[in-house]
């Protein structure tokens, strides 16, 4: 549960640094998240798209539909950081932009896989070993879902940790 609270102020502070966030493409946010590690220049964006397999013509005419992007691209090269509110003490980070970025994409990830069986039984055999599910809410602090799934996480679940 302290983890999807630790979530939940995360993307509530890019959220609000960044409030345009949820409305840009998926591509735009993935590369507003990784221009720390590749670059905000022209060049560094370049490579980025075709590391990445996209189509340039398609991100040039995503950016152009999408103003507030340009403007927090200008944003990060002119300060060579990504924003902060005023009463801030730091300003969002490369890995709380990436988490959001990540946990968006979650549920579009497993969609697709849902066209291939096998891709969904390899994936969840992975997702399962590598412990993602023990960050998953627990239904018993949902309230869209079952009120009568258990409160507290089952030994050998992995959230009680996280206590």
């Amino acid at each position: 549960m302290a983890a999807i609270k630790t979530y939940d102020r995360i993307e509530q502070r890019v959220n609000k640094a960044i409030p345009d966030w949820k409305e840009w493409p998926r591509r735009l946010r993935r590369l507003y998240a990784s221009y720390e590690d590749y670059g905000s220049t022209d060049a560094a964006i370049t490579d980025m798209v075709e590391q990445w397999g996209w189509d340039s013509l398609s991100i040039k005419k995503l950016e152009k539909a999408t103003p507030s992007y340009i403007k927090a691209l200008e944003a990060y090269r002119y300060n060579g950081d990504y924003p902060k509110l005023e009463h801030w003490v730091k300003n969002i980070t490369t890995s709380e932009l990436k988490a959001v970025y990540m946990r968006e994409g979650e549920l579009t990830s497993f969609a697709s896989l849902d066209e291939n069986p096998k891709a969904t039984s390899f994936h969840g055999a992975v997702v399962a070993a590598n412990g993602m599910l023990d960050l998953a809410e627990p239904y018993g602090d949902r309230d869209d879902l079952n009120q009568n799934a258990p409160e507290t996480p089952t030994s050998g679940s992995g959230l009680g940790t996280f206590d």
